[in-house]
C-alpha cells in the first residue's frame, strides 16, 4: 500500500512539471551524439490533411514577407491543411492577441515568426499553456528552445552579415565610410546583422558615418537614405542594408541625387530578391545574400515528423548563398 501511494505521487509530481513547462504534445531530449538538444513530437499520427494550424504572422508589407506568407498558405493548401492566417500589421500587441485567438479556436499547431525577440512571453505562454506545439521562423525571441517552444527554423542572421562584411571589406580595401540602415528594431534578424556585420568591420580602417533605422521597407529607406546624402553626400562609400527592400530604396535616393550605385558607392543588401540579383546583374546593386523566405515546405515536413512522434532539432539553420556579379545572373531562378 505503501509503495503504490509513492508511485501515485510520484506519477502526480511528473504530470505536474509536465504541465508547468507546457510539454503535454512534447518530449524534450538531447542528441548524445552530436551535443543537439531535440524534442520528440507527441502527434497523434495524424494526416496533415486532418489539422489545423495558425499562421501569425508579422506584416505583409514587404517582398520578402509576401514570398513567406503565399509559400506558407501555397504548401498549405496542396497539402489540404487547414491554415488559419492573421497578419499583425507591425505590430507586436496585435501579434500577441493573434496567437492567443489562435490557441482560443484550438488550432493544433502554432507557426511564429516573431516580430521581435522581447514581447511574444504571453503569446508562447498561452500556447505553451494549452499543449499547442509552436514553431518559430524566420527570427527567434528569448526563451528555452523545446520549452517556450517547439523549435526554430531560420537562417543564421549573424553569419549574413559577417559575409556580407567580408565582402565590403575585401571589395573596398578595407578603407572607406560606411552608411547602415537597419531594420525593425528589436527584432533578432536586425541585432544579429549588425552584430555579424560589425564583427568585421571592427579592426579595419572603415568608419560608420549613419546609422540609421529604416524598418526593413524601401519608403523608409528612400527618406533616411535621402536625409543622410545631404548631411554626408560624396563621402559616402558603402551603404549597408539589413534587407533588400531598403537597398533598393537607398539606390534611389543615390540615384535621385545624382550619384552612380554600384560606382560612386558601393550597395550591400540581405534576402535575394530577385530584383536584387537584377540590380547587382544592371551594375546598380554591390552584393546581396539569401535569406530564403520559402519556409511552406520544411515547416510542414517539421509538423509531419512531430505528428509521427519522431525528434527534430529545436533549431534548424537555413543555408544561404552569397550574391554578386559572378554569379547573380546565374541564380536568378532561385529568387524569390
Amino acid at each position: 500500500m505503501k509503495s503504490s501511494k509513492v508511485m501515485a505521487v510520484t506519477i502526480c509530481v511528473v504530470l505536474a512539471l509536465i504541465a508547468v513547462v507546457g510539454l503535454a504534445a512534447q518530449i524534450r531530449t538531447a542528441d548524445a551524439a552530436e551535443g543537439l538538444a531535440t524534442i520528440k513530437g507527441g502527434g497523434k499520427g495524424r494526416d496533415l490533411s486532418a489539422l489545423t494550424v495558425g499562421f501569425a504572422q508579422m506584416e505583409n508589407n514587404i517582398s520578402w514577407r509576401i514570398a513567406e506568407t503565399n509559400s506558407m498558405q501555397g504548401e498549405a493548401a496542396k497539402l489540404g491543411v487547414t491554415l488559419v492566417y492573421t497578419d499583425a500589421q507591425s505590430d507586436t500587441a496585435k501579434q500577441v492577441s493573434d496567437v492567443e485567438d489562435m490557441v482560443a479556436q484550438g488550432v493544433d499547431y502554432i507557426v511564429l515568426p516573431p516580430r521581435e525577440e522581447e514581447g511574444l512571453t504571453p503569446a508562447l505562454k498561452a500556447a505553451q499553456d494549452a499543449g499547442i506545439p509552436v514553431i518559430l521562423i524566420d527570427r527567434s525571441v528569448k526563451g528555452v528552445p523545446g520549452i517556450d517552444y517547439t523549435t526554430l527554423i531560420a537562417s543564421d542572421f549573424v553569419y549574413e552579415g559577417e559575409e556580407i562584411g567580408k565582402w565590403v571589406v575585401n571589395k573596398a580595401g578595407g578603407k572607406g565610410n560606411i552608411v547602415i540602415l537597419e531594420g525593425t528594431q528589436g527584432a533578432t534578424s536586425t541585432i544579429d546583422r549588425q552584430k555579424g556585420f560589425m564583427n568585421i568591420i571592427e579592426g579595419t580602417d572603415m568608419k560608420i558615418i549613419a546609422d540609421q533605422t529604416a524598418e526593413y521597407t524601401m519608403s523608409g529607406a528612400l527618406t533616411a537614405m535621402q536625409n543622410i546624402i545631404q548631411a554626408h553626400g560624396d563621402a559616402i562609400d558603402v551603404v549597408y542594408c539589413h534587407n533588400d527592400d531598403m537597398a533598393l530604396g537607398a539606390i534611389q535616393a543615390l540615384k535621385s541625387a545624382g550619384m552612380k550605385p554600384g560606382e560612386d558607392v558601393l550597395v550591400a543588401g540581405v534576402d535575394g530578391a530577385k530584383a536584387a540579383l537584377e540590380a547587382i546583374i544592371a551594375g546598380e546593386m554591390s552584393v546581396t545574400i539569401q535569406c530564403n523566405p520559402i519556409f511552406g515546405p520544411i515547416v510542414f515536413e517539421t509538423i509531419k515528423r512531430l505528428e509521427a512522434g519522431e525528434e527534430i532539432p529545436t533549431q534548424i539553420t537555413n543555408a544561404d548563398m552569397l550574391f554578386d556579379i559572378t554569379n547573380a545572373a546565374a541564380n536568378l531562378d532561385i529568387a524569390f
